[in-house]
């Protein structure tokens, strides 16, 4: 039973593969009818009416939120000991403490000083247990600040106003720069209504509309099921105890693993079964009584695994065997061989059906502790190196959902956070059918990812190296840097470091630095854009750059003399080269090649790529030679 065994171990291992290269969210959106895209504008005015003053009981709420995570981060801290101690120095404990102990009620100055230490470039502040501090810092910083504020009407009302504006020009023609200003009108109006106490029906609607899941992955049953196909050829000793006899001799088992994908909406979920012949040759001993005989087992078991957000499953392994014996000596004196063979023949019955459940119990034990080693296996690795890491900084997805029919195994992805949108409603672009593995990616997903990542914080090459190097297994030559070479680090912008955009068969991605280090020198900000259109060639698809790479000031447009300052051209010079190395002049779609045993599958070669209207779409088809 090795291959069953070797088989059953390594699905995991596949997806967990799958898991890294995809994703699946959604947001908790309340059912019901919601406006279409071309009201939302009027529901965003009509809202004005629904304004609700904050009162001193929305302050306790949200004061209650802010000691909760508090408390979270007390833990921690003391956790850490020394260190702990300097952070609490750091993020001013004890004055935001006082703030919340005072009977006169918080200064809001002092609460704005705090929040400015959370809100600091330390790597150590992306941390989850820092940033619900900080958020609910700022709900509650907002809250004592609107209470019994005149102006906070009216500046709902401006909020509603500019958010109509964006959802009426998103409507007519859907951009990048549209959708990430809505999802910043949101994610205000979020914070105007204190987590939707009021409007909630108008917020609802906008994410019924505009936050949906944004990456689908299907891979179908050939690549899933392929490496699960073995032939087995395997020579085991036997060795049992059935009706006082022990039983000893050798058996040769013959047969085949398969695979197949089962229904499921909730979970992806794979039967790997084994269907096969045990032949051995045994010879039994019970006091001075020795019985030999052959016999014939038929073997079917079946292993359930799972996959979810939550990691690697598995319910315990079912076998099945019948078996036929034949007796084919007995050696004894002449009267108890005599006894021996009518005692066998009245316990044919009952030692075969014996030995059958005996062989039952051991093929289950196998299958299931080989089983849970590998999937304790992956799962602690997908828990130490994806799923902690992530949720450590709250960049888990907001949903993440698999399934499975008989044909494919889906991934479903929604990666937004609250103050951000996803993909708007509607279906993406339709691919060939007969693949093996598609993606489709809505622009949000990366867009999403790396605001939430990358924001206003400094990223050194050496991290950068380290998080490719765990999520790659290698660091790409494109990112590695020669001896000689300076370090480098890049902070950077508050809103949008790094965007995509996927239209016109192609996609345009920027850079947005804020301030660049290389060395001793420090560079001013400037954006980076490459601009690139898919092509066919013989060997699949490349993305081919349109033109140089722009490389200028955020601000360049804007200016009267369109000159580039003395730091600037530095600046320039510097990032030509380094960004050089990553947005190449061509950039292949690469064919997909899995390691053995799935490699059976064949190589996965791009058969169609889809760019529009925010969108990407990559089929890709085995190689049939």
């Amino acid at each position: 039973m090795r291959s069953l065994r070797t088989r059953v171990a390594c699905v995991p291992l596949v997806a967990a593969s799958l898991f890294v290269a995809s994703g699946y969210a959604d947001a908790e959106v309340p059912s019901g009818d919601f406006p279409s895209v071309e009201q939302l504008p009027a529901a965003c005015r009509a809202a004005k009416a629904d304004f609700r003053p904050l009162t001193k009981e929305d302050l306790q709420q949200v004061k209650a939120e802010l000691t909760a995570a508090l408390a979270r981060l007390d833990e921690k801290l003391t956790a850490e000991g020394e260190n702990g101690e300097n952070w609490r120095k750091y993020v001013l404990w004890d004055k935001l403490q006082e703030q919340l102990g005072s009977e006169k009620g918080p200064d809001l100055d002092a609460l704005q000083a705090v929040r400015k230490r959370y809100a600091a470039d330390h790597e150590g502040l992306a941390l989850a247990w820092f940033l619900d501090v900080k958020e609910a810092l700022w709900r509650y910083r907002y809250v004592a600040a609107s209470i019994n504020n005149p102006g906070a009407k009216a500046a709902y009302e401006k909020v509603l106003d500019s958010l109509a504006d964006h959802l009426k020009s998103y409507a007519a023609g859907p951009s990048a720069e549209e959708a990430l200003a809505i999802g910043g009108a949101v994610g205000e109006l979020q914070g105007e209504l204190q987590n939707a106490r009021q409007a909630p029906d108008l917020v609802a609607a906008i994410a019924h509309h505009f936050a949906q899941p944004n990456l689908f992955v299907q891979i179908s049953a050939h690549v899933i099921t392929s490496g699960l196909a073995e032939d087995v050829d395997d020579t085991a000793p036997v060795e049992d105890v059935i009706l006082g006899t022990c039983i000893r001799g050798t058996g040769h088992t013959v047969g085949k693993t398969t695979g197949a994908l089962v229904a499921d909406d909730r979970r992806a979920v794979i039967d790997v079964t084994f269907l096969g012949t045990n032949r051995s040759e045994n010879v039994g001993t019970n006091r001075s009584v020795r019985i030999y005989s052959n016999a014939i087992t038929g073997i079917a078991a079946r292993k359930r695994l799972w996959v979810d957000a939550d990691g690697f499953h598995s319910l315990p392994s079912v076998a099945n065997a019948v078996i036929e014996t034949e007796i084919t000596g007995i050696q004894a004196g002449a009267l108890a061989t005599r006894i021996a063979w009518r005692q066998a023949g009245r316990q044919k019955q009952q030692a075969q059906q014996i030995a059958a459940r005996h062989a039952e119990e051991r093929i289950n034990r196998r299958i299931d502790a080989e089983a849970a080693k590998t999937i304790g296996e992956a799962n602690e690795k997908y828990v130490r190196q994806i799923r902690n890491p992530l949720t450590r900084r709250r960049l888990f997805p907001e949903r993440l959902d698999f399934s499975t029919t008989a044909e494919s195994l889906k991934v479903v992805v929604l990666e937004r956070r609250r103050s951000q949108l996803a993909a708007p409603s509607g279906a993406p672009p339709k691919l060939v059918e007969q693949t093996d593995v598609a993606l489709w990616m809505h622009e949000s997903a990366i867009n999403n990812a790396v605001a939430a990542a990358l924001a206003g914080r400094t990223l050194h090459d050496e991290t950068l190296a380290t998080i490719l190097t765990d999520l790659l297994g290698e660091l790409p030559e494109e990112f590695k840097r020669n001896e000689d070479q300076d370090p480098w680090a890049i902070k950077f912008v508050a809103q949008k470091p790094i965007t995509v955009k996927f239209a016109d068969n192609g996609f345009v991605a920027v850079v947005r630095g804020d301030r660049y280090q290389r060395g001793e020198e420090s560079y001013p900000g400037m954006n980076v854009t490459a601009a690139y259109k898919f092509a066919k060639t013989e060997k699949g698809f490349t993305a081919v750059r349109q033109g140089d790479l722009q490389i200028l000031p955020p601000d360049f447009t804007a200016r009267k003399v369109k000159k580039l300052k003395y730091l600037e051209v530095g600046a320039r010079t510097l990032l030509k080269r380094r960004f050089g190395m990553i947005f190449k002049p061509e950039m292949p779609v690469e064919d997909i090649e899995l390691a053995e045993p799935w490699n059976k599958a064949g190589k996965m070669r791009p058969v169609q790529v889809v760019s529009e209207k925010a969108w990407l779409a990559i089929a890709w088809r085995h190689d049939a030679e």
